[in-house]
C-alpha cells in the first residue's frame, strides 16, 4: 500500500473516533442539560417559596407597622389636642391679662398727661405774662432812648446847619469880593490894552512908558490888597473848619444807654 492509502484509512479512523467522541459528548450534554434544568426548576420553586414566605412576613409586618402608626398618631393628636387646649386657656388668661394691664397703664398715662398739661398750661402763661411785661418795659425803654436821640438828633442838625449857613455866607462874600477885585483888574488891563495901541508914535511910546510905570505901581498896589483880602477871607473861614472837623461831643448819658442796650 502507498502513502495515500495510509493517510486515507488514518482519516477515516480519525473521522470515526471523533463521531464516537461527539456522541458521547452530545449525549453528556443531554443529561448535563437535564440535570441542569431539574436543579433550575427546583430552585424556581425555592424561590418562589421564599418569596412567598417574605411576601407574608413584610405583609405582616406592613400591618403592624400601620397599626402601631395609627396608634402612635392617634395618641400624638390626643396630646397634641390636649397640649392645645391649655395653651391657649393659657393664652387666653395672658391677654386678658395683658389687656388689663395695657388699660390701667393707659388710664394712669392719660391722668399724667391731662395733670402735666394743665401744670405746664400755667406755668406757660406766667411766663408769658412776664415775657410781655419783660417786652413791655424794654420797648418803652427803647422808645425813650430813641426820643432822646433824636432830640439831639434834631438839636445837632439845627446847630449844624446854622453853622453851614454862616460859611456859605461867608464864602459868597468872599467871593464876591474876589470876583471884584478880578474884574476890577480886568478892566485896568483893558484899558491899558487900549492905551498902548495908542502908542503908537513918539508921544504915545514915552505916554506908554509913564503909564506902564503907573500901572505897574497900582498893579503891585491891587496885587497887595488881593493878598490881604484873601487873607483876611482865609483867616474868616479857618475857624469855621475847624469848627466843622473838631469831633462832636459825647453825650455820657446817651453812650451809657448804648452800652447798656448791647
Amino acid at each position: 500500500m502507498g502513502n495515500l492509502t495510509d493517510d486515507i484509512t488514518r482519516l477515516c479512523d480519525e473521522i470515526v473516533a471523533l463521531r464516537d467522541s461527539r456522541q458521547i459528548f452530545s449525549n453528556q450534554l443531554d443529561r448535563e442539560t437535564k440535570e441542569m434544568k431539574s436543579e433550575v426548576a427546583t430552585m424556581r420553586n425555592g424561590f418562589r417559596k421564599a418569596n412567598m414566605d417574605m411576601a407574608k412576613r413584610t405583609k405582616a409586618d406592613r400591618v403592624k407597622f400601620v397599626s402601631n402608626l395609627d396608634a402612635e398618631v392617634a395618641g400624638m393628636l390626643k396630646s397634641f389636642d390636649k397640649s392645645h387646649a391649655e395653651m391657649a386657656e393659657k393664652t387666653k388668661k395672658a391677654n386678658v391679662e395683658f389687656v388689663s394691664n395695657i388699660a390701667n397703664n393707659i388710664s394712669n398715662m392719660l391722668t399724667g398727661y391731662h395733670k402735666a398739661r394743665v401744670d405746664m398750661a400755667v406755668k406757660t402763661k406766667r411766663e408769658n405774662t412776664a415775657f410781655v411785661k419783660d417786652v413791655v418795659k424794654f420797648v418803652t425803654a427803647k422808645a425813650n432812648e430813641t426820643a432822646v436821640m433824636m432830640d439831639g438828633f434834631k438839636a445837632d442838625h439845627a446847630k449844624k446847619a446854622k453853622a453851614a449857613k454862616a460859611d456859605r455866607k461867608k464864602f459868597v462874600s468872599a467871593l464876591d469880593a474876589e470876583v471884584s477885585a478880578m474884574r476890577r483888574v480886568n478892566a485896568d488891563d483893558m484899558a491899558g490894552a487900549r492905551k498902548a495901541w495908542n502908542t503908537l508914535s513918539p508921544a504915545g511910546r514915552k505916554a506908554k512908558m509913564l503909564a506902564e510905570q503907573k500901572a505897574k505901581a497900582e498893579a503891585e498896589m491891587k496885587a497887595k490888597l488881593l493878598a490881604e483880602a484873601r487873607a483876611k477871607a482865609l483867616a474868616e473861614t479857618k475857624p469855621v473848619e475847624q469848627e466843622k472837623t473838631a469831633p462832636a461831643p459825647v453825650d455820657s448819658g446817651m453812650g451809657a444807654k448804648k452800652k447798656d442796650k448791647k
